[in-house]
């Protein structure tokens, strides 16, 4: 389904919590598991997740992606400005989830209850067999929330109903303003060296079963600390690839475009191409996208 960037803005600012009152911005690469809240201060949606499954913030931030502890599914929340015409249009087309990977109606759009539709499909381009389903719930403000499932056949059943209580458990509270980018967004004319002082940057890759992830810590007093993992979905689980290093960085230039010197303990030198995508408030580093978020591992 097509995200209008006002409606997938929702899902870069998510917040995690145990109760309403105790919500904080989310961790990119943070996994969360059953029984905790996600919320988003900006619309006021809240959600909780269901019991044996664990999820994280997609690599681009634009969704949120859980798996199943147990029996192999996967699901993949998406939020869109939509009315519950437009949403029941679009659940009876084709839809491509990327990496090949189509689902393609099995039946009619049903409604599950007022504002909420549910519809079965066909899964092809996958690595394993799946079955999916889609539940999409449209709120009074015009915002749909859409649930993506892929189970195995046999697991189905009961992942379905996983994903109905999950969707059930949509809310909508008063919401609140936020900066943009949750106050991490630069000004044009921003030096970067100064900009990135402090900052913790990372990048996440997650297909099917594998998750890759790529965290820098750049500190104010110039040192950085790298971390890079690959894996099953915990975030470099099985240890099939690693790699880690510190050392001293600096950064040059100003506006949109830069450069982050990286002076590693080894005495090797790593230059990386810095650009800032303004209209969207992006940053990428050698062409990747990297998310923001609190650095707490040093200042």
């Amino acid at each position: 389904m097509k995200r209008s960037p006002s409606a997938s803005a929702w899902l870069m600012v998510l917040a995690v919590a145990t109760a309403p009152a105790a919500a904080a911005q989310i961790e990119p690469g943070r996994i969360y598991t059953g029984g905790e809240q996600i919320s988003d201060p900006g619309s006021g949606l809240t959600l909780t997740l269901p019991a044996g499954w664990r999820g994280r913030l997609s690599p681009d931030g634009e969704s949120f992606v859980l798996e199943s502890d147990v029996g192999g599914g996967y699901m993949v929340v998406v939020a869109d400005a939509l009315s519950e015409a437009e949403a029941r249009q679009q659940m009876a087309e084709p839809l491509d989830l990327g990496d090949g990977i189509v689902l393609t109606p099995a039946g009619q759009v049903r409604d599950v209850a007022s504002g909420h539709l549910s519809a079965a499909y066909s899964v092809r381009g996958a690595a394993s067999e799946f079955v999916g389903t889609v539940d999409l719930r449209v709120t009074q403000a015009g915002l749909g929330v859409a649930f993506i499932l892929l189970s195995p056949p046999d697991a189905a059943p009961a992942q379905q109903e996983a994903m109905r209580e999950f969707a059930f458990s949509l809310g909508v509270q008063e919401p609140t303003q936020q900066a943009p980018g949750g106050g991490q967004a630069a000004a044009s004319n921003d030096e970067w060296e100064p900009y990135l002082r402090g900052r913790y940057l990372a990048r996440y890759f997650t297909r099917t079963g594998y998750t890759e992830s790529t965290e820098l810590w750049l500190c104010s007093n110039g040192e950085f600390y790298y971390d890079s993992q690959g894996g099953g979905f915990g975030g470099g689980a099985s240890g099939a690839l690693q790699s880690r290093g510190q050392g001293r960085w600096s950064a040059t230039g100003a506006g949109k475009t830069g450069t982050l010197m990286l002076a590693w303990s080894s005495g090797e030198q790593t230059s990386l191409d810095l650009l800032y995508d303004y209209d969207n408030d992006r940053l990428y580093v050698n062409g990747d996208r990297m998310l923001r978020g609190n650095n707490e591992r040093c200042q």
